[in-house]
């Protein structure tokens, strides 16, 4: 057993920071309710349609018995992963320390923000279990409520010879956010930060600060309660009706729909990393590049505080509701570092037939950056600083629909990435498959998000439908699809018919959106794509939305196909799996699937359906598969990422490595400089679980 010692700055803090005001709330107080003016009947049908909704579109991973001799594979309603990785039980012998540790982690973070883990139930499922794959045991799951008492934790922790997963709002898909029995001698502990969710802005708005619980839906409701009404956050759509954390998007490199931003990125942060000495003690390390006036390590002098103990106070003082200044960036090398990614619109249209067209835009083995940056837990993250983005003066979008693949392709490469400044705001591909399954499966959902948005009431129905997945009643990871796919017709199509005309019609189709910034983007744009349609006449047809109910039923349509998918298999009664990938920017044909997977005449297994849909400007692929009863799935989706790395491309591109991906060993060696120790989520992407990194 190794002592431990906290090394938390050896500076202090300045009395009466200057630089921070209460301009700000805690996420939680200053979200509002997306349902409001809803009749109470329609409210009330709508709760519970949605209830099936919201289980379905996050049940992950399930698996029934369709016989005793064959077993059904089902993706979740989110992209990614296919099989689980649960691993077979471990018998705990706990030290005497370690089973002490629960007591002296009350005594930091309070009776109420505790719960043991080493038995599943109801109320501690959602920490256990992924989303997608994975759920083990924790000796204890812990929900901070101030930052120090999180250092606090985790010094204790380390002291039992314990190892701590970093948590949010497990989301992830991976595996990487959850226990896993892979070393008996050492016990688990949850840190989940979502308690830590105050954030506010600084510089007149134009970034933020967000404590490591904040919620992504949170952020982009808050700024305009703020009043930076023309600004927005890095995420506006995609997952946030999960409202996942900041923390957790810089973690794992998320990206998503929004090509002009790139993925979630910032050199700006407080984390902490754990170390050891040359005397064999355990150090507890906090990181300070946050760049925030007042708070610099040099502000701190005399032993009289440090950065944690100012930052909680301000944060704290944010709640409570009181008055400080704003903030602003210190002018060190911190305060001027990126807080998002600005080189991505230079580096996504790097897409010609040389070195750099034949490389990815992004993926999350990227090593660039602070630590914090794809660390997938192997730091603790206290607090990042993200930048805002104006909005557009002007926004148009269209639904285009091309003959084949090659048009579409052309389009992207001429119109939509021809020059950094023009990019779109974003460009969302979908194929035949991707068009049939979400309109023959996801009219339900699609249309409930028309109505309610994708906010905080369906981030509601995730929280109901993981205390629904802890239930042990048989056939519930089924049900709800079942009841979706066999109501699906009931409601009508979520596109105006004009768009489902072309839809059938033709066999490619793109959802874009363009805006005006000021310097003449849009036009330009729009002259590019009037240039393209008359140079293409007969290969594609390119219509406008005229309405924003026109808008958000294209956005909702794309939104529904991970989950219309699942709704597809269960209601077919197949199987399928999911996975996404990036490509080289140059390439884009889908990756051969021959000599994958086999069914249960040992013949070459042929997908019913192949949906493939991308975030097509940065060309990262999210694949659905669906196969018969009977198929090796397991087979074929490992087929399918050798032969994505043998065309060029990267697995995983957006969800982390967690425990379903090997990394390279660029990332692994980088992890392993990070957390030398392998106390901080061991086994990920590939790297053994042991103390050190021993076999």
């Amino acid at each position: 057993m190794h002592s431990s010692s906290t090394s938390i700055y050896r500076t202090t803090i300045r009395h009466g920071v200057r630089s921070l005001r209460a301009a700000s709330t805690s996420s939680a107080s200053s979200e509002k309710q997306t349902s409001a003016g809803i009749k109470a009947s329609t409210a009330l049908g709508i709760a519970s349609l949605s209830l099936c909704l919201g289980y379905s579109a996050g049940t992950m991973n399930s698996k029934s018995t369709v016989d005793q001799n064959s077993k059904r594979v089902l993706p979740s309603g989110l992209p990614r992963g296919c099989c689980s990785c649960d691993a077979p039980p471990v018998e705990l012998t706990l030290t005497e320390e370690q089973m002490n540790l629960p007591s002296k982690l009350i005594d930091i973070v309070g009776k109420d923000n505790i719960l043991l883990g080493l038995t599943e139930d109801s109320s501690n499922a959602k920490f256990l279990k992924g989303a997608r794959l994975g759920k083990g045991k924790a000796l204890a799951i812990i929900q901070p409520e101030s930052m120090m008492d999180a250092v606090k934790a985790l010094e204790a922790i380390v002291n039992a010879d314990c190892v701590v997963i970093p948590q949010g709002r497990n989301t992830g898909l991976t595996g990487g956010s959850v226990p896993r029995e892979d070393d008996a001698s050492r016990p688990t502990v949850i840190i989940n930060m979502t308690k830590l969710d105050t954030m506010f802005p600084i510089d007149g708005g134009k970034r933020v600060v967000c404590l490591a619980g904040s919620g992504i839906a949170a952020l982009a409701n808050n700024l305009p309660v703020w009043g930076f009404g023309d600004r927005e956050s890095h995420s506006t759509l995609g997952s946030t009706f999960l409202n996942p954390t900041t923390a957790g998007g810089v973690a794992f490199g998320s990206g998503g729909t929004q090509l002009r931003k790139g993925p979630a990125f910032t050199d700006r942060a407080l984390y902490v990393k754990v170390s050891e000495n040359k005397w064999g003690k355990r150090v507890v390390e906090v990181v300070n590049t946050l760049g925030i006036e007042g708070i610099e390590d040099t502000d701190f002098v005399n032993n009289s505080g440090n950065t944690v103990e100012q930052l909680d106070i301000y944060a704290h003082d944010i709640k409570m509701g009181y008055t400080r200044p704003m903030a602003q960036s210190s002018k060190s090398v911190h305060g001027k570092g990126k807080a998002s990614d600005t080189d991505y619109p230079n580096i996504v249209c790097e897409c010609g037939n040389d070195r750099k067209g034949n490389t990815v835009s992004r993926c999350n083995a990227d090593t660039k950056g602070q630590d914090c940056n794809r660390s997938e837990g192997k730091v603790l993250i206290l607090a990042t600083v993200h930048d805002t983005f104006p909005k557009p003066h002007e926004k148009k979008t269209f639904w285009i629909s091309c003959v084949d693949f090659e048009t579409a392709q052309k389009f992207r490469k001429e119109v939509c990435l021809d020059n950094p400044k023009d990019l779109p705001l974003s460009v969302e591909y979908m194929d035949r498959d991707s068009f049939d399954v979400i309109d023959k499966a996801g009219r339900i959902m699609a249309n409930l998000i028309k109505v309610v948005g994708v906010g905080s009431f369906v981030g509601l129905l995730w929280d109901v439908k993981l205390k629904i997945a802890a239930m042990s009643f048989e056939g519930a990871d089924l049900l709800c699809d079942q009841i979706l796919y066999r109501l699906n017709d009931v409601f009508p199509s979520i596109l105006p018919s004009r768009f489902m005309e072309s839809g059938i019609k033709m066999d490619h189709h793109i959802a874009m959106s363009v805006g005006e910034f000021g310097e003449g983007e849009l036009e330009r744009c729009l002259e590019r794509i009037s240039k393209f349609e008359n140079e293409n006449f007969g290969k594609i047809v390119i219509q406008e939305c005229q309405s924003k109910s026109e808008e958000m039923s294209l956005t909702a349509f794309r939104f529904v196909a991970a989950p219309a998918f699942r709704t597809w298999c269960v209601g077919n009664n197949v199987q399928g799996f999911s996975v996404d990938y990036a490509m080289p920017k140059n390439s884009g044909e889908a990756p051969p699937l021959e000599k994958q997977g086999s069914s249960v005449h040992g013949d070459q297994a042929i997908p019913l359906k192949r949906m493939r849909y991308s975030h097509f400007g940065c060309n990262v692929v999210h694949e659905d598969l669906a196969y018969d009863l009977g198929v090796d799935v397991h087979s074929a989706h490992v087929g399918l990422k050798n032969s994505v790395s043998g065309c060029g491309g990267k697995l995983p591109a957006e969800h982390g490595h967690g425990t379903e991906y090997d990394a390279p060993k660029e990332s692994q060696d980088r992890w392993k400089t990070m957390d030398p120790l392998n106390v901080m989520n061991p086994g990920i992407g590939g790297l053994s679980a042991k103390f050190k990194y021993k076999d």
